[in-house]
């Protein structure tokens, strides 16, 4: 195990990697965390070219679950593609001793090393086949023992920068999508019974009118007007509510975790939420009345209506 006591913003992450840094740094993930190879795939787009990635990956590996996916178009039909386990790389990060919140970003080792052939860290050699993939080999067999841990300064990072989601997600990308298509039914029943609340609300409303109409007591008026406003403020303040909840989970860049209405206060919980996107989003409508983040969590208290 090799601890690393490092002033640079730049890190290069093996799987024995500590690191004992202060400041924001950029973490160059070496190949033990990766699978890269080039394919021929006949698209016109990476985002085409992705969807292929589980079936072309699948022979290769065939044991691992849960990888995500990442493609550099290098020419017409020809793509560097990337699989790797979000989990796995959460982990390591996390045992190497670099605060989450101080991460910039996190890139393959393959697209920033390029300018040094070969070189070792954490007493592991590596370096670049002739068909330009950087792979991890049998110690001795370099040349060349440049340090990258050393030179990592020298490293002027590309724009490939690797999704990672810095939670340990619990449940799968399936149950995830199953999860949301269950909230969103849930959100479609509470909006038809509201628009059946306020049909059977517009009936009632003719019934005591009659019944008004044909009363000869002086009081039913008042007491008419008393039902009519109590059921009508009722209305009112239901339909505030889904139309909140809907319009927050209408935006897809927004993950809740969790919610508490507090009379016209909504207490939300975010996670791996952008917490200026989110804000921005939401002030667009409701007032924001606080807004923090805590571990990898962000909660907001928005004001719904005014008292």
């Amino acid at each position: 195990m090799n601890l690393v006591s490092s002033n640079s913003k730049k890190i290069f992450l093996c799987s024995d990697t500590r690191v004992d840094i202060g400041q924001k740094v950029d973490i160059i993930l070496s190949p033990e965390f990766y699978w890269v190879r080039v394919f021929d795939i006949p698209v016109k787009s990476t985002a085409q070219a992705r969807h292929v990635l589980p079936t072309l990956f699948e022979d290769i590996l065939e044991n691992v679950k849960e990888l995500s996916y990442q493609v550099i178009k290098l020419e017409d039909d020809k793509y560097l593609c990337f699989a790797y386990e979000n989990r796995r790389i959460y982990e390591e990060i996390k045992k190497s001793g670099i605060s989450l919140s101080l991460i910039n970003s996190v890139y393959f080792a393959q697209n920033e090393c390029k300018k040094f052939e070969q070189f070792m860290a954490n007493d592991k050699s590596f370096l670049y086949t002739p068909d330009g993939i950087l792979v991890k080999v049998p110690n001795g067999i370099l040349t060349d023992t440049t340090n990258i841990n050393e030179v990592c300064d020298q490293i002027e990072l590309s724009s490939n920068k690797v999704d990672i989601k810095f939670y340990n997600n619990l449940l799968t990308t399936k149950q995830i999508y199953s999860l949301v298509a269950v909230m969103l039914i849930l959100v479609g029943i509470n909006l038809f019974k509201l628009f059946d609340y306020k049909s059977e609300n517009n009936k009632m409303e003719e019934k005591i009118e009659i019944l008004r109409a044909n009363s000869k007591l002086p009081a039913s008026s008042l007491q008419t007007n008393a039902i009519l406003k109590k059921y009508k403020k009722l209305s009112s303040l239901e339909s505030k509510k889904r139309e909140a909840i809907s319009y927050i989970l209408q935006n897809k860049n927004i993950k809740l975790k969790n919610l508490k209405l507090e009379k016209n206060i909504l207490n939300l919980v975010f996670i791996n939420t952008d917490k200026r996107k989110a804000q921005n989003y939401i002030s667009k409508k409701y007032k924001v009345l606080s807004s923090q983040v805590r571990a990898l969590e962000l909660n907001m208290k928005v004001k719904l209506w005014k008292d």
